[in-house]
């Protein structure tokens, strides 16, 4: 058997990589991060305690790489879709569906998000990462697109940055009601189909609830 070229093993590298970080959101969603060990990391991966430590030297450099793999993702997609053409509105309508149905599907992306801003100072000092830049950042793509709504008429008259931090936080607390609803519903022994009829509603009243902001007069 000939000896692996330096792409498949950069190729190997990557696949592991992603396994790893997987496997870490899914335990970082249950536990977050003072509780969660390599160890359980590397069992949910289905690899070596060992091999883990070979791609990551330890738990700090392991969520940090996470928490940038997850945050960059998010930022790139959120940039993506409100730099399309067409109604303002529409692209917050959708938006707000596509965020809350990931609460649906990847709950444990979900979690993450709710729970990082808690953890974030075990991962950088407050000279390595600012929570306020980041968050001004990411709200930049939605704080054009209400100016772009406004000019459209589609979206009511008012101070931009202020609507789009209001939309976000709109929809990021109906995510975290939403993911809540929905272990509370599995907890009480509901059926696969009864959740789903409940949040159906709640899902619609977050949306709602979100684009009231934005919903010209």
């Amino acid at each position: 058997m000939s000896p692996r070229t330096k792409e498949q093993n950069e190729e190997i590298r990557k696949q592991r990589t992603q396994e790893i970080l997987q496997a870490a959101i899914h335990v970082y969603a249950e536990k977050g991060y003072a509780a969660s060990e390599i160890g359980e990391i590397a069992e949910r991966a289905g690899l070596a305690r060992g091999l883990v430590y070979h791609y990551f030297k330890n738990k700090q450099t392991l969520f940090r790489e996470l928490f940038e793999h997850v945050m960059e993702k998010t930022q790139q997609f959120t940039k993506t879709h409100f730099e399309q053409e067409g109604s303002a509105f529409e692209l917050f309508n959708t938006y707000a569906r596509i965020v809350c149905r990931q609460v649906l599907e990847e709950p444990a992306v979900s979690r993450f998000f709710s729970r990082i801003s808690l953890d974030v100072h075990y991962l950088y000092t407050a000279e390595q990462f600012s929570p306020f830049k980041w968050v001004k950042s990411f709200l930049q793509p939605m704080t054009q697109a209400v100016e772009k709504g406004m000019e459209q008429k589609t979206i009511r008259a008012g101070d931009a940055s202020l609507m789009a931090m209001q939309f976000w936080g709109a929809v990021s607390q109906g995510m975290n009601y939403l993911d809540q609803t929905q272990q509370d519903l599995a907890d009480q022994g509901a059926t696969a189909h009864e959740i789903n009829e409940q949040l159906k509603g709640l899902f619609e009243q977050v949306i709602e609830s979100a684009l009231l902001v934005i919903r010209p007069e």
